[in-house]
């Protein structure tokens, strides 16, 4: 689950085979069943890039109900136990190390009950100790730094060492490459100051905010790393060419020891292994706008621990850039703080405590753990399902994997109308949608029943979009399947069979419902992208007054033309083409969405 956990078991397997020992590194998240793991990672992935706030919101949940902690420890060994265990088994390993949180909850509940008769060693690869970090059947806990080994220590009531980072030992100062070389490789003079810019192996964070506010001061060269995200590299390599100044962009690279001798200092957002790696080269840190959850509190305690600088704002950055890129006290006390980390071999650590002690194994109790597994079937199946459904709903209507608008235009609205057939054989109708350049909402089913008309809509100019699968023709309702991911799949193929009617690509879907999870994967895999609106309006007539139409600038509107006459929907289009000049907006169709 990220590249640090990954690089500090592959730095830690590396020390051990260059003692002399056997090692295997294993993938935690195999571990599970109905490749759980994947979504699980998957799952992370999309709440640290598109809802941030949930994630913080879960990661501080847990420093509030640390009493729930054993029963997640529980459930994940339930999980994995069995996979877990015979991959100690065939390795015959004497000993087991984590360096991933799930991991070490399984290993920690797995020593308590005796399942797991050899030592169990927790390497904690970060600066905040979470409350599912540790556990108290673990019988040694490896740190980072002084701080994070006291946390561990105080949580567990166990052994807990600072033994420093785990790096690729291509870190190493004196194993870096040629600063001079890898400087005229990446085209910088040397008179500039280059800051290299990373957001992990994903490229999470605000990457953009952090461009802006480097190259807001023309003292620093931005060289920056977009990991294994093509999409933010596009959008990196498109600021640089609009940007008047030297810049560097980088996609995947296995090259960071050549970057880090290349610059002068690493900003960051995470307290990650880039981080730690950086602090191995002797690069200054300095942390901004951190990433939820872990990101906040990693970058919070280097900073306090002295091994990096937290810049709060744009400000404090331009500030802290100016003192560590430069050769001077400031510059040389964070680094050697940050070099005195490096201080012992975990190796050593975990070689030391590979035996294999009695330990007797408690006496089952077949019963009661299948009453608890069905418990936590129960469980995980009712918030899975409503993390699926409602949980997906809610992070689509804030924006999340869906499509948005593109650049800051304040001047325009984005407006598409769902049509139904009466509506589309309507000339005043037609028009009314030229006229304002609006989107066609088209269900495949309507478009179907009105083949002539609806490529007449896209002879006229109008942009025709999928509107979902609409009542199958001759049909009813109960056509469709009611499963919420064969509805999904329904609604998002339409797509294709209105493509092929209009002779155009649809891009985008607008099913007309909330939507959820299966929503997402199946607009994907259609290579469309999914719409959710801001505001649903209704066309038709309310008693008393004339309501007026509040109307945001870049905020999505959809008007639902179903159940309504020709006349209504014209009478409400005329209203709204008042309501956008009184608001100053122009509408503009939804293909205009990213």
């Amino acid at each position: 689950m990220g590249a640090g956990h990954d690089g500090a078991a592959r730095g830690l397997a590396a020390q051990l085979t260059a003692a002399g020992h056997e090692t295997e590194v294993r993938d935690f998240l195999d571990s599970g069943p109905l490749r759980i793991g994947s979504a699980l990672r998957s799952g992370y992935e999309f709440e640290l890039k598109h809802v941030p706030a949930a994630y913080d919101a879960t990661y501080r949940m847990w420093y509030r109900v640390p009493w729930l902690c054993p029963l997640v420890a529980w459930l994940v060994s339930i999980l994995t136990r069995r996979r877990v265990l015979r991959w100690v088994r065939e390795v015959q390993a004497t000993a087991v190390v984590s360096t991933y949180p799930l991991a070490t909850l399984c290993l920690g509940r797995l020593r308590s009950t005796g399942r797991l008769t050899i030592p169990a060693v927790n390497f904690i690869t970060d600066f905040g100790v979470h409350p599912l970090w540790v556990h108290d059947g673990v019988d040694l806990n490896l740190a980072i730094h002084e701080r994070p080994a006291q946390m561990a220590a105080r949580r567990t009531g166990r052994e807990a060492i600072a033994c420093g980072p785990v790096v690729n030992g291509r870190f190493a100062p004196d194993r870096l490459p040629d600063r001079s070389t890898t400087r005229t490789a990446l085209g910088l003079r040397s008179s500039q100051r280059a800051v290299l810019v990373v957001g992990g192996s994903w490229g999470v964070g605000d990457i953009r905010g952090t461009w802006n506010a480097i190259t807001a001061d023309d003292r620093f060269t931005p060289v920056v790393v977009c990991g294994r995200d093509t999409r933010l590299h596009d959008q990196v390599s498109a600021w640089a060419e609009a940007f008047a100044g030297d810049s560097v962009v980088i996609g995947w690279t296995d090259e960071m020891p050549a970057l880090m001798a290349a610059c002068d200092a690493l900003v960051e957002n995470a307290g990650g292994l880039t981080s730690l790696e950086a602090m191995r080269a002797g690069l200054p840190v300095v942390s901004f706008q951190p990433i939820a959850g872990h990101g906040k509190e990693n970058t919070a305690g280097m900073a306090a621990a002295g091994v990096s600088r937290f810049a709060p704002d744009a400000a404090s950055l331009a500030d802290a850039l100016d003192l560590l890129t430069a050769p001077g006290p400031a510059r040389d006390q964070q680094v050697g703080r940050a070099g005195d980390m490096f201080r012992a071999q975990a190796a050593d650590l975990v070689a030391s405590i590979a035996v294999t002690p009695a330990h007797r194994r408690p006496a089952r109790r077949p019963g009661l753990a299948v009453a608890r597994a069905a418990a936590a079937v129960a469980a995980v199946a009712s918030l899975g399902w409503l993390g699926l459904t409602s949980g997906v709903a809610v992070a689509a209507e804030a924006g999340a994997g869906v499509a948005h608008p593109v650049g800051k235009n304040a001047t325009v609205a984005y407006v598409g109308v769902r049509l139904d057939s009466a509506e589309m054989a309507d000339p005043t109708v037609v028009n009314a949608l030229v006229e304002m350049h609006l989107t066609a909402v088209v269900d495949a089913a309507t478009a179907l029943a009105n083949v002539d008309m609806v490529r007449e809509l896209v002879a006229d100019g109008v942009n025709v979009e999928n509107g979902g699968l609409g009542d199958p023709i001759n049909g009813t309702h109960h056509d469709r399947d009611s499963s919420p991911w064969k509805r999904a799949q329904q609604d998002a193929r339409a797509g294709n069979s209105l493509g092929l009617l209009i002779g155009e690509r649809v891009t985008f879907t607008i099913p007309g419902r909330r939507v959820n999870a299966w929503d997402l994967i199946e607009c994907r895999d259609a290579h469309t992208s999914l719409v959710v609106p801001n505001h649903i309006l209704d066309p038709r007539p309310t008693t008393g007054d004339e309501v007026p139409i509040h109307l945001s600038p870049r905020h999505i509107y959809l008007i639902n033309g179903l159940g309504t006459t020709p006349r209504q929907l014209v009478a409400f289009l005329s209203q709204l083409k008042s309501s956008l000049k009184t608001a100053h907006l122009s509408a503009t169709p939804l293909a205009t969405l990213a």
